[in-house]
């Protein structure tokens, strides 16, 4: 029987408040940055005066900078979070694209808000105006896949591609390269937040407050001790390069980390929110990937939550990660969303690279919170710190996603 190909992490681009780049992203989250300011000015005054929000807006960049022969009108902005993220991966893999076999290079791209900018000029029009003033053109904007053709048609990739809703492309990836369909698989995930997703979770009541009792501004760490809202929203894209172990060796290429396994797994907790989950559901989930992908749990040295504020991360995983490490010492936890935000699909693969790095350069980045507020303080630490990770090192990078699913991967250190 055929072996299947080793799968291999080669590159990443990163688009998020921390900056443009898998560079400005990791040196950051090294320093203990974080994106998350306040929000205070707002384009729909009809929705708006003056709220004011916690927020981890992504980055300004330049479409043109990155993405050449382009001509106006160009893509919203949902499309060219992608096409950007698109070209920052390639670009630090190393990949020659002209070089590469077209129909041997995929593209799957993962999405959890779609184009919602599109979709609110479409409808507002609609309603206001009637269907007689409704743009054709602006319709076929709002079809969620409009971005695969945007990053499709700019690089030219005519291999297996494919657009997700809220799942993690890069299981979808790693199964393309593991059953030869593909040498290599672009992933990506990617999300713009509108002020009308943000404003309708202020009156839902989901985010942490920015005055205290007396009505002053307070920064984003003091109002954590609150343990008050559910989510801080940040926006960005998040894409990752995927390579069989052959071809990436054959091209010399830098491995950054071997993608070992993935598990999927539903959450009966899961209702309508990304972080309604059961601890008892993601033992379940753990234990059984350990299971499948035989792998002690005694021998993963780091664990990437997908949590969101301390005190989801405490009820959530910190309870699963004591059970299953019960007889073992627990593993180092990192956790990028105090940084980031929340930035749904490109989180997961934020995520991922955070993991590989943290192996490939021997440090557990901080989580920006107080370690005792996750229930794990000797674990997770606010502020990065060194620790050795040795060849063979495995990690896990756990997610979660609007729909209900949780991911983990399991990567190893080359």
């Amino acid at each position: 029987m055929k072996t299947k190909p080793s799968v291999v992490l080669t590159g990443g681009g990163v688009l998020s408040g921390l900056g443009v780049g898998i560079e400005p992203f990791w040196n950051a989250l090294r320093r203990n940055e974080s994106a998350v300011t306040v929000k205070d000015t707002w384009n729909v005054p009809d929705l708006a005066t003056n709220e004011a929000i916690f927020y981890a807006p992504c980055a300004d960049f330049n479409l043109t900078d990155h993405v050449g022969n382009l001509r106006p009108p160009f893509p919203l902005k949902y499309s060219q979070l992608a096409m950007v993220g698109a070209r920052l991966a390639i670009d630090n893999a190393g990949l020659d694209l002209a070089g590469l076999v077209p129909e041997q290079l995929g593209l799957i791209l993962d999405t959890t808000l779609s184009a919602n900018a599109a979709a609110e000029t479409f409808l507002y029009k609609l309603y206001i105006d009637g269907p007689s003033k409704v743009s054709p053109f602006v319709f076929t904007k709002t079809t969620t896949n409009c971005a695969l053709g945007d990053v499709a048609r700019a690089f030219k990739l005519k291999g297996p591609s494919s657009i997700l809703l809220g799942e993690n492309s890069v299981c979808y990836g790693y199964d393309l390269i593991r059953d030869g369909k593909a040498d290599v698989v672009i992933c990506g995930g990617f999300d713009e937040i509108r002020e009308t997703t943000l404003l309708a979770s202020r009156y839902r009541g989901y985010l942490p407050s920015v005055t205290d009792e007396t009505g002053q501004r307070r920064s984003f760490a003091e109002s954590l001790r609150d343990e008050q809202g559910v989510i801080v929203y940040g926006e960005g894209a998040a894409f990752a390069v995927l390579e069989s172990a052959e071809h990436a060796y054959r091209r010399k290429a830098t491995v950054l980390a071997e993608v070992v396994n993935y598990q999927v797994s539903g959450d009966t907790a899961y209702r309508d929110f990304i972080y309604e989950r059961s601890t008892d559901d993601l033992l379940d989930h753990l234990t059984e990937f350990c299971q499948n992908s035989q792998i002690d749990p005694s021998g993963v040295g780091l664990f990437v939550g997908g949590g969101g504020l301390p005190w989801h991360i405490r009820e959530y995983e910190t309870p699963a990660l004591q059970d299953l490490w019960a007889d073992s010492a627990l593993p180092a936890y990192v956790n990028i969303k105090g940084q980031t935000g929340e930035t749904f699909s490109a989180s997961p693969i934020m995520s991922l690279l955070a993991g590989a790095l943290c192996l490939r350069d021997n440090v557990v980045v901080g989580t920006g919170y107080e370690s005792a507020q996750t229930g794990l303080p000797d674990n997770a630490p606010k502020y990065t710190v060194n620790r050795t990770f040795e060849s063979g090192a495995t990690a896990f990078v756990h997610s979660l996603h609007v729909g209900g699913n949780a991911v983990t991967l399991a990567i190893r250190k080359p």
